[in-house]
């Protein structure tokens, strides 16, 4: 848009926009029309659930209630024990919700919607989403505020720009000078960008844009409509509200339902295919769901939305960040820190989506995926500069989620492994076990650095004092049986010039009970206990059940997750069934006013 026109084309911009208002993204029944809209005053009602900052942390307790910066408290979700209150068998619709795109959703959707390049530092400015219980996909904890408006308001400005100018004959497929070209831009663009058809009051207001009071030229016009339909908030949030039934209940339309589908197997925005399914009704029926989720399960994109998934529920995706002290791990360079992410990617799509392999070779595994750098720091052998599949060697020790080299470098301190941190990920990350926190006056420093003691001895120490023992039981021996691996992910058999002693135990395998306890020796005989473990079959079914949901679970999911474990069950636990079968709940579609 021309330099004189720019005043109050930011002014119109900005009042279409609504988000100064700011909202959480948890719907309230008066706050949204049938259709799916915000009301009068676009603002979606506050609710307890609201949070922001960060919530994570890696001490016992992590599963309950947190408070975010703003003093609102986060419900974290009830856990493993979730599953234990579905006494009916009858699914209970999920919560209507207006879910912000994620920064990772933003970029992927931006670059699909605009078709040009989004780079990182292109939406660093960006809210910051807060992680509840790792996730940052949470709809109650994510919100926009007034000072999140400006830059959302100045990226539609400058990508608007660059679409025009790079990409304008792929955007307008018609003629500038035809009589419908603007009406016709207006609806295609439309129907992607908000990813539903506009309403004729929204087809009216952008359409009048092109007047050339506001914009002298057709690209002027352009840029305005793209810049105020990218910044509002039928772009930026996706609506999972429903409209309303006979029974009280909410049902997805089918743009919900395409939108729905789209983003949690791809992480983006839905494709030409599901839109013209959506237009053509053709997403109501279980059979059709399911042809959907895996026709997109076979894309490239899901690789790299489940690639994701396992970053954030292993929460290894810190690792790019993370701190670790050069004098102690000298070889842990950069290309290694992106190798392990790289690593762990590649694993977990070639297990669940290339192969359709089990839930047990999740843990089982016996090869890795890696360059020659990041081989030659695991002390195995490879002359590629490729990532390839490589056979592990039972003294490396590799192989499996406990074998990755993000996984125990992100659960570790900056100058040494950490016994405790690793115990807490297993209990929380792979048994979705919460652990009671320690009373607010018992002093939780971890011992002082000693060069004459390996780490365990220094933390045996700590533990065995009987006022820690009663939650350490169930995190110390787990994280002893891990000291094979230093603080940044290397393998070792010494530290200190000190023997390393990689025997441990698991107190509570299925349940916190101090009448189970399973011995074991390193991470391999570890990771075949968890693999035969059925908490830790539950547990993954939570997981992705979250990473789906957008939400903490309630009493309400519990018959939701009941029928989703046991179809997971029914399949010979391949998880890309699990990945599937979110699709096919009831609740997937079904909606309720909390």
């Amino acid at each position: 848009m021309k330099k004189d026109s720019t005043g109050r084309a930011l002014s119109l911009l900005l009042a279409l926009s609504g988000l100064a208002q700011g909202c959480t993204g948890v719907v309230e029944p008066s706050t949204l029309s049938g259709d799916g809209q915000g009301g009068k005053d676009g603002k979606v009602k506050p609710t307890k659930d609201a949070g922001a900052g960060d919530l994570d942390d890696d001490e016992p307790g992590d599963g309950d209630e947190k408070t975010g910066d703003d003093g609102v408290e986060v419900d974290h979700g009830i856990g493993s024990g979730v599953f234990a209150l579905c006494t009916d068998d009858e699914e209970k619709p999920s919560p209507r919700l207006l879910r912000l795109l994620t920064r990772r959703e933003l970029q992927g959707t931006l670059q699909d919607l605009l078709f040009v390049e989004i780079k990182e530092t292109d939406i660093a400015n960006l809210p910051l989403e807060p992680r509840v219980r790792g996730y940052d996909n949470n709809a109650a904890a994510s919100v926009v505020t007034s000072r999140h408006v400006d830059e959302y308001m100045n990226l539609a400005q400058t990508l608007a720009d660059k679409a025009v100018r790079e990409k304008k004959g792929q955007l307008v497929t018609c003629q500038p000078s035809a009589p419908d070209c603007a009406r016709s831009f207006v609806d295609k663009f439309g129907l992607r960008a908000f990813r539903r058809p506009l309403t004729s009051e929204e087809r009216t207001r952008y359409e009048a844009m092109f007047e050339t009071s506001l914009s002298p030229t057709f690209d002027d016009g352009l840029k305005l409509v793209i810049a105020s339909m990218i910044s509002s908030p039928s772009f930026l949030y996706r609506s999972e509200a429903g409209e309303k039934q006979s029974d009280g209940s909410y049902k997805l339309t089918p743009y919900e339902v395409a939108s729905a589908l789209s983003y949690l197997y791809t992480g983006t925005m839905p494709d030409q295919a599901l839109l013209d399914a959506a237009q053509k009704g053709q997403l109501a029926t279980k059979e059709q769901l399911e042809a959907q989720a895996r026709r997109l399960l076979a894309t490239d994109r899901a690789k790299k939305q489940l690639g994701e998934f396992s970053l954030q529920w292993l929460r290894s995706d810190n690792l790019l960040s993370a701190f670790k002290d050069q004098g102690v791990y000298p070889l842990f360079s950069d290309a290694v820190r992106k190798g392990m992410i790289e690593e762990q990617q590649r694993f977990f799509t070639d297990v669940v989506l290339t192969r359709e392999g089990k839930f047990g070779e999740l843990y089982t595994a016996d090869y890795i995926f890696a360059d020659q750098t990041l081989a030659r720091y695991y002390g195995l052998n490879s002359s590629s500069n490729e990532f390839t599949k490589i056979q592990t060697t039972p003294e490396s020790d590799r192989g499996g989620i406990l074998g990755l080299g993000a996984v125990m470098a992100a659960h570790a301190s900056s100058m040494e492994s950490s016994p405790i941190k690793r115990g807490v990920f297993v209990r929380d990350r792979l048994l979705c076990q919460d652990l009671t926190p320690p009373p607010p006056s018992l002093d939780t420093t971890p011992p002082g650095l000693d060069p004459t003691l390996t780490t365990r001895e220094r933390f045996a120490k700590h533990t065995d004092d009987p006022t820690c023992r009663g939650c350490h039981q169930f995190i110390d021996g787990i994280g002893f049986g891990l000291e094979g691996f230093d603080g940044a992910g290397m393998r070792r058999t010494e530290e200190n010039k000190l023997p390393i002693d990689i025997s441990g135990e698991i107190v509570g395998v299925e349940g916190l009970s101090e009448d189970d306890e399973q011995p074991f020796e390193g991470q391999r005989q570890l990771a075949a206990v968890i693999a035969e473990s059925d908490s830790a079959k539950s547990c993954l079914t939570l997981q992705y059940y979250r990473y789906a949901r957008g939400y903490a679970e309630t009493e309400q999911d519990a018959c939701s997750l009941s029928k989703l474990k046991e179809r997971f069950d029914g399949s010979d636990l391949t998880v890309r069934e699990l990945l599937v079968g979110v699709a096919l709940l009831d609740s997937f579609t079904l909606r309720q006013a909390r």
